[in-house]
């Protein structure tokens, strides 16, 4: 692949997402902000690899470790340590598997699978945000079937983590979710 200048842009953008989730996710809790912070990781290596032309590798394995970060990130106050972390080895597995067997289905069930998740919960838990992060964390998955790793997943996937690293963004902004206080 020669350089393509839109892709090395789209890669400049996804490293500024994940410099940036990586400081705005300085006032979430500590669960969140460390699956956050290791997604935010994974993607700056994604976009690190795109230049050097390994892009359409490292994303078998790096896409799906990051996605169930994401989905664990949204679910940090909900979600068990054990199907936490049972989540990741399996989302890490497919990616292991898609490396060394060729098929990259098996990496991209995790980042769908992860995508939902995100999505249902946010409808759940009424937070606008959180729901768009998911779909586009699902887009980045289907765009990846169509054209592989160029810009349209970067740029979905830095969506996905800006969507998610905010505080005031994962939780709702409804009164119908907030506890009422009994007046006196």
């Amino acid at each position: 692949m020669a350089f393509d200048s839109l892709d090395l842009m789209a890669a400049a953008a996804l490293f500024a997402a994940t410099v940036g989730a990586w400081w705005l996710s300085a006032p979430l809790r500590s669960r969140e902000r460390l699956y956050l912070r290791f997604a935010a990781v994974l993607l700056a290596a994604l976009a690190a690899s795109v230049p050097f032309d390994l892009a359409d590798v490292t994303v078998l394995f790096l896409l799906p470790l990051a996605a169930g970060a994401l989905m664990v990130c949204a679910l940090a106050g909900v979600l068990p340590v054990g199907l936490a972390a049972l989540f990741l080895v399996l989302a890490l597995a497919g990616g292991l598997a898609a490396l060394v067997t060729g098929l990259w289905p098996l990496a991209l069930l995790p980042v769908l699978l992860a995508g939902l998740v995100v999505m249902a919960a946010a409808i759940n838990s009424l937070a606008f945000m959180p729901v768009l992060a998911g779909a586009s964390l699902l887009a980045a998955g289907l765009v990846f079937v169509e054209q592989g790793v160029r810009a349209g997943l970067m740029l979905f996937a830095a969506a996905a983590l800006i969507g998610l690293s905010r505080p005031q963004l994962l939780r709702s902004s409804s009164s119908a979710m907030r506890p009422r206080r009994a007046l006196p």
